[in-house]
């Protein structure tokens, strides 16, 4: 637990983390988010949560190429459970934002990759 706080404290420094965090809640268009990519349970099983906020989004465009990247790094399905993609992640919403509701989004790209398992960090990349 406290490798997983030491990660989001250092990307939280890194992105210049000051005040309010962006969410895009106002936007209809792409933008980009600095989150955390994590599997769930349940009918959204990829969701993303807006690093410094209450926000989570849900990926609902399975099948674009960014996500088939993530789909073949980890190609055991056990292993989605202990692992998170920290990342800048350009999404698309594929509906209108509603407070208090998970955001359906298309990911576009992931940049600035940091992937942890279990809370530790096990690689960093610059894309995905």
């Amino acid at each position: 637990m406290r490798a997983l706080l030491t990660i989001i404290a250092t990307l939280l420094l890194t992105t210049g983390f000051a005040g309010e965090v962006f969410t895009g809640e106002k936007r209809n268009d792409q933008f980009t988010i600095h989150g955390r990519l994590s599997c769930y349970n349940g009918g959204s099983t990829y969701r993303i949560w807006i690093i410094g906020s209450k926000r989570m989004l849900y990926v609902a465009g399975d099948r674009t190429p960014a996500i088939e990247r993530v789909n073949r790094y980890f190609t055991d399905t056990d292993s989605w459970f202990m692992h998170d993609i920290f990342a800048d992640f350009t999404v698309e919403p594929l509906a209108p934002d509603e407070k208090g509701h998970m955001r359906p989004v298309r990911v576009v790209a992931i940049k600035r990759v940091v992937i942890a398992k279990d809370g530790k960090v096990i690689e960093k990349r610059a894309e995905l």
